[in-house]
């Protein structure tokens, strides 16, 4: 069955903005891009878009893969979804000193819900986090563990 999560995709508007904001800001690294007419195949069937051409690239978050992908022709809507949408999902990003990446963020012109909250009681007890937002608006979090 099932032996894993493989990667999660965030279908971006701009690839390079995208690329330079998760591994120059966030920190992930390139692994790969791959466009579908420079690989000769159709992936727009798959996809399910008709006419689709895409540029994805790949980054690695630890031990987890990020896939960032653009619809070059076959653009959909700009991204519009609240945290309480249904099929709203996010990324949570684990931070040493969630204080530290917060500020760094803030600097760099970062849209947050609100400062760092920490959890006060239960099994996640002293845990901080707060959600962000990509430039397309995509929704993330960065968590400090306790």
């Amino acid at each position: 069955m099932i032996k894993g999560v493989h990667h999660t995709c965030i279908t971006v508007s701009d690839l390079e903005r995208s690329i330079t904001f998760y591994c120059d800001l966030l920190g992930l690294e390139l692994v790969m891009t791959e466009e579908s007419e420079r690989s000769g195949d159709d992936r727009s069937k798959a996809l399910g878009v008709p006419k689709a051409k895409v540029k994805l690239a790949i980054l690695r978050a630890g031990d987890a893969q990020v896939e960032l992908i653009e619809y070059v022709t076959a653009k959909g809507r700009p991204y519009d979804r609240n945290n309480n949408d249904a099929g709203a999902m996010h990324i949570a990003l684990q931070v040493e000193d969630i204080d530290a990446v917060y500020q760094r963020f803030l600097e760099h012109g970062v849209r947050f819900t609100a400062p760092p909250a920490t959890i006060p009681a239960g099994p996640m007890e002293g845990w901080r986090w707060t959600y962000f937002f990509d430039p397309d608006g995509v929704s993330l979090e960065i968590i400090q563990t306790g």
